[in-house]
Protein backbone atom coordinates (compact mmCIF):
# COMPACT_ATOMS: atom_id res chain seq x y z
CA UNK A 1 0.00 0.00 0.00
CA UNK A 2 1.05 3.54 -0.57
CA UNK A 3 1.10 5.59 1.99
CA UNK A 4 -1.32 8.78 1.73
CA UNK A 5 -0.46 11.77 0.91
CA UNK A 6 -1.71 15.16 2.36
CA UNK A 7 -3.05 17.82 0.14
CA UNK A 8 -0.59 20.66 0.36
CA UNK A 9 -3.39 23.29 0.22
CA UNK A 10 -5.59 22.21 3.34
CA UNK A 11 -6.57 24.65 5.68
CA UNK A 12 -6.72 28.65 4.49
CA UNK A 13 -4.49 30.87 3.15
CA UNK A 14 -3.53 34.43 4.91
CA UNK A 15 -4.82 36.17 1.72
CA UNK A 16 -8.38 34.38 2.08
CA UNK A 17 -8.43 35.53 6.31
CA UNK A 18 -7.85 38.98 5.26
CA UNK A 19 -10.81 39.45 2.41
CA UNK A 20 -12.89 37.55 4.75
CA UNK A 21 -12.53 39.92 7.94
CA UNK A 22 -12.74 42.68 5.05
CA UNK A 23 -16.04 41.70 4.11
CA UNK A 24 -17.22 41.12 8.06
CA UNK A 25 -15.94 44.36 8.64
CA UNK A 26 -17.59 46.24 5.41
CA UNK A 27 -20.74 44.79 6.55
CA UNK A 28 -20.58 45.34 10.30
CA UNK A 29 -19.62 49.79 9.67
CA UNK A 30 -22.69 49.51 7.48
CA UNK A 31 -24.79 47.92 10.36
CA UNK A 32 -23.67 50.78 12.86
CA UNK A 33 -24.15 53.37 10.01
CA UNK A 34 -27.84 52.67 9.66
CA UNK A 35 -28.39 52.62 13.82
CA UNK A 36 -26.65 55.60 13.86
CA UNK A 37 -28.46 57.35 11.49
CA UNK A 38 -31.83 55.63 12.87
CA UNK A 39 -31.06 57.14 16.41
CA UNK A 40 -30.28 60.65 15.31
CA UNK A 41 -33.00 61.02 12.66
CA UNK A 42 -36.10 63.04 13.53
CA UNK A 43 -39.67 61.68 13.48
CA UNK A 44 -41.42 63.97 11.07
CA UNK A 45 -44.29 65.90 12.86
CA UNK A 46 -47.61 64.68 11.33
CA UNK A 47 -49.01 68.15 11.72
CA UNK A 48 -46.11 71.20 11.28
CA UNK A 49 -47.20 73.23 13.88
CA UNK A 50 -46.79 70.74 16.25
CA UNK A 51 -43.31 72.15 17.38
CA UNK A 52 -44.17 75.69 16.69
CA UNK A 53 -47.35 75.11 19.08
CA UNK A 54 -45.44 73.20 21.50
CA UNK A 55 -42.47 76.10 21.81
CA UNK A 56 -45.05 78.89 21.82
CA UNK A 57 -46.88 77.03 25.16
CA UNK A 58 -43.77 76.59 26.91
CA UNK A 59 -42.64 80.32 26.60
CA UNK A 60 -46.22 80.88 28.64
CA UNK A 61 -45.65 78.51 30.88
CA UNK A 62 -41.94 79.99 31.48
CA UNK A 63 -43.31 83.39 31.57
CA UNK A 64 -46.05 82.71 34.13
CA UNK A 65 -43.77 80.93 36.39
CA UNK A 66 -42.10 84.56 36.63
CA UNK A 67 -45.48 85.94 38.01
CA UNK A 68 -45.99 86.68 42.05
CA UNK A 69 -48.27 83.86 43.36
CA UNK A 70 -50.91 86.66 44.18
CA UNK A 71 -51.11 87.97 39.81
CA UNK A 72 -50.88 83.59 38.63
CA UNK A 73 -54.45 83.59 37.20
CA UNK A 74 -56.40 82.72 34.25
CA UNK A 75 -56.96 84.30 30.42
CA UNK A 76 -60.02 85.74 29.74
CA UNK A 77 -62.72 83.54 30.94
CA UNK A 78 -65.03 83.93 28.05
CA UNK A 79 -61.94 82.23 26.05
CA UNK A 80 -62.29 78.76 28.12
CA UNK A 81 -64.96 75.88 28.36
CA UNK A 82 -66.03 74.50 31.23
CA UNK A 83 -67.60 70.68 31.18
CA UNK A 84 -67.72 67.91 32.99
CA UNK A 85 -63.96 66.60 31.47
CA UNK A 86 -62.90 70.03 33.01
CA UNK A 87 -61.50 73.76 31.30
CA UNK A 88 -61.09 73.83 27.85
CA UNK A 89 -60.71 76.01 25.20
CA UNK A 90 -63.73 77.72 23.34
CA UNK A 91 -62.49 77.25 19.75
CA UNK A 92 -65.03 79.33 17.98
CA UNK A 93 -64.05 82.47 20.32
CA UNK A 94 -60.44 81.82 19.87
CA UNK A 95 -59.73 84.70 18.03
CA UNK A 96 -61.60 87.25 20.00
CA UNK A 97 -60.99 85.84 23.51
CA UNK A 98 -57.17 84.28 23.82
CA UNK A 99 -55.06 84.88 26.02
CA UNK A 100 -52.62 86.33 23.61
CA UNK A 101 -52.08 85.19 19.71
CA UNK A 102 -49.14 85.80 18.12
CA UNK A 103 -48.18 84.39 13.81
CA UNK A 104 -45.37 82.49 12.62
CA UNK A 105 -44.84 81.34 9.05
CA UNK A 106 -48.57 82.29 8.11
CA UNK A 107 -50.28 80.58 11.37
CA UNK A 108 -52.02 82.21 13.56
CA UNK A 109 -51.81 80.60 17.49
CA UNK A 110 -53.60 81.18 20.26
CA UNK A 111 -52.73 80.77 23.49
CA UNK A 112 -55.06 80.53 26.73
CA UNK A 113 -54.52 79.20 29.85
CA UNK A 114 -56.43 77.99 32.87
CA UNK A 115 -55.19 78.29 36.80
CA UNK A 116 -56.53 76.45 39.35
CA UNK A 117 -56.52 75.32 42.92
CA UNK A 118 -54.53 72.13 43.97
CA UNK A 119 -58.00 69.58 44.88
CA UNK A 120 -55.94 68.22 48.01
CA UNK A 121 -52.78 70.92 48.43
CA UNK A 122 -53.66 74.58 49.10
CA UNK A 123 -50.38 76.10 48.49
CA UNK A 124 -50.59 74.34 45.12
CA UNK A 125 -51.98 76.03 41.71
CA UNK A 126 -51.73 73.96 38.63
CA UNK A 127 -51.61 75.89 35.59
CA UNK A 128 -52.65 74.53 32.02
CA UNK A 129 -52.04 76.22 29.02
CA UNK A 130 -53.58 75.51 25.40
CA UNK A 131 -52.41 76.48 22.28
CA UNK A 132 -54.42 76.00 19.43
CA UNK A 133 -53.93 76.87 15.41
CA UNK A 134 -55.97 75.91 12.57
CA UNK A 135 -54.52 75.60 8.81
CA UNK A 136 -57.34 77.11 6.66
CA UNK A 137 -60.39 75.88 7.27
CA UNK A 138 -58.61 72.81 8.77
CA UNK A 139 -59.77 71.48 12.14
CA UNK A 140 -58.67 72.76 15.14
CA UNK A 141 -55.51 71.84 16.40
CA UNK A 142 -53.94 72.02 19.94
CA UNK A 143 -51.24 71.41 22.47
CA UNK A 144 -51.79 70.81 25.93
CA UNK A 145 -49.05 71.15 28.69
CA UNK A 146 -49.44 71.44 32.33
CA UNK A 147 -47.11 72.54 35.64
CA UNK A 148 -48.25 72.67 39.16
CA UNK A 149 -46.65 76.17 40.95
CA UNK A 150 -46.30 76.34 44.89
CA UNK A 151 -46.80 79.39 46.79
CA UNK A 152 -43.92 77.76 49.43
CA UNK A 153 -40.51 80.18 48.79
CA UNK A 154 -37.71 79.01 49.63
Amino acid sequence: MAPSRQRADAGFSLLEIFVAILILSVGLLSLAMVQISALTARAPSPFPGERVATNLAQAALDRLATLPWDDLVSSRPDGLLAGPGGVSPAFPRLPASAGDSMTVRGITYYRVWHVGPDAEIPALKTVTVWCCWRQGEGPWRQVVLVTQRSKAVF
